[in-house]
């Protein structure tokens, strides 16, 4: 939806003292509006870093400053979300207005939440996440078979999660038309709930969630501490999954994790199937870098590329900032910036990868001596209760801090199959315990 309001306020920005004209060409005019009225403004940035600078307490007082000009001095609120979230759209209007509507229609919506550029096809697929992504594309193929519902994907924000999750939804939806797909995040479904306690109406509501063949909620998490809500939802669950339906779920951690969330959930998540989505490695990094580069027809040094997938690495949306801000600066310059511009315009965006100078040898025998036990032990055959939980501390630092691929750290762990190293990982994540030893040796290695 266009705003002219926003595009009067592009013009006040522009020659605002406090914005850069890079800030101003690469994050600012970049913004979407896809909501407007008389009373609400939402702005959509591109991608989280954009999204958190425009957010801060400097750019945000300039930017709404330019609105209520623009807006001849009449109130309008101002809220910015991302690009594609239209359910953080609608949960941003709905908390400006701060009314509920009775008369609201919860039946089945036609719409189904989904932005259809999240589809398997523009996914990159490396060794971090290769089974989710086969078993998503399976989900999608046939939606609702036992061994596959729910299907659970955890992990750290920005690691490709929802992206798997909307390309499940995209693909029913594109090969199984007559299925109705709808998307939507926890914080959606709980103000949903919330609104549908005030008007007293629930069957409306209820239509909603289960008359769907196949539903999407993102970020399970913010269930958490909301007694209501998590019965609701609970009751949801058993609907569909009684009925034959699809369930995907994201969280930031594996159900066993949650253990503020009612454990009639947290049982139903383990009883389907769950991927752990890790952080990409060097070579995954590069090829999402390199996709985007091909797809906007722009030309980066192998030195440049290579530098900045060997120091982002925390995740993707980090990784799209840097490609947003790189190509930038590079298309004011003319393409003619060198890796010392590049290492100067990201500094504010990475710390230098020291995780090169460490080995496996190093992390093999510190773990060794953390547990007293010898190094060979590791790499042997013995499976004793010590023996393997200090094996899978060393296997989880060398996939967590050096990026190794599974294949790799099961060649260096006596020959292990990568499927035995990903279930030492797991063991390692489920285990608070064992997580806290493994920071512990980190520290004293670093």
């Amino acid at each position: 939806m266009d705003s002219a309001i926003w595009n009067n306020a592009l013009k006040f920005l522009r020659f605002d003292n406090g914005i850069d004209s890079v800030t101003y060409d690469s994050i600012i005019s970049k913004m979407t509006v896809p909501y407007c009225d008389d009373s609400v403004l939402i702005l959509a940035a591109r991608d989280e870093y954009s999204l958190s600078l425009v957010k801060g307490q400097k750019l945000s007082k300039i930017i709404n400053s330019a609105i209520r000009t623009a807006n001849e001095n009449n109130p309008i609120a101002v809220q910015f979300v991302l690009a594609g979230d239209e359910n953080a759209v609608m949960a941003s209007v709905t908390a400006e207005k701060k009314v509920s509507r009775p008369d609201t229609d919860y039946s089945v919506p036609s719409a189904t939440g989904l932005a259809n550029d999240f589809t398997f096809a523009n996914f990159v697929v490396g060794d971090c996440n290769r089974f989710a992504h086969a078993s998503a594309v399976a989900v999608s193929q046939n939606p609702g078979q036992r061994q596959r519902n729910p299907f659970y994907l955890w992990g750290n924000s920005g690691l490709g999660k929802t992206h798997l999750m909307k390309a499940i939804g995209n693909a029913i939806i594109e090969n199984l038309p007559e299925k109705r797909v709808l998307y939507t995040t926890c914080e959606a479904f709980t103000n949903a709930f919330i609104a549908c306690i005030k008007s007293e109406k629930y069957e409306p509501f209820r239509a909603k969630y289960r008359s769907v063949d196949v539903l999407l909620i993102d970020d399970i998490q913010f269930l958490i501490g909301k007694e209501g809500v998590q019965t609701e939802f609970f009751n949801t669950f058993e609907a569909l999954i009684n009925a034959g339906k699809q369930i995907v779920v994201t969280c930031d951690r594996a159900p066993s994790n949650l253990t503020e969330l009612n454990s009639r959930l947290t049982s139903r998540f383990q009883d389907g199937i769950m991927f752990d989505v890790q952080p990409p490695d060097f070579e995954t990094r590069k090829a999402i870098f390199t996709s985007k580069l091909k797809a906007d027809n722009f030309t980066l040094s192998d030195e440049i590329v290579d530098y900045v997938c060997e120091n982002i690495t925390t995740n993707i949306r980090q990784l799209n900032g840097a490609y947003n801000t790189i190509s930038s600066y590079v298309t004011l310059a003319n393409g003619e910036l060198s890796l010392d511009e590049i290492q100067k315009i990201l500094k504010p965006m990475l710390s230098p990868n020291d995780k090169k100078y460490l080995t496996p040898e190093i992390i093999i025998n510190a773990v060794s001596k953390y547990y007293n036990i010898t190094p060979d032990k590791l790499t042997s055959k013995l499976r004793s209760a010590e023996i393997s939980n200090a094996r899978n501390v060393a296997m989880y630092i060398c996939r967590d801090y050096l990026e190794l691929k599974y294949e790799k750290i099961g060649e260096l762990f006596g020959g292990r199959k990568h499927t035995t190293v990903i279930h030492g990982c797991t063991n390692v994540d489920e285990s608070e315990k064992l997580k806290a030893e493994a920071e512990e040796i980190l520290k004293i290695i670093t």
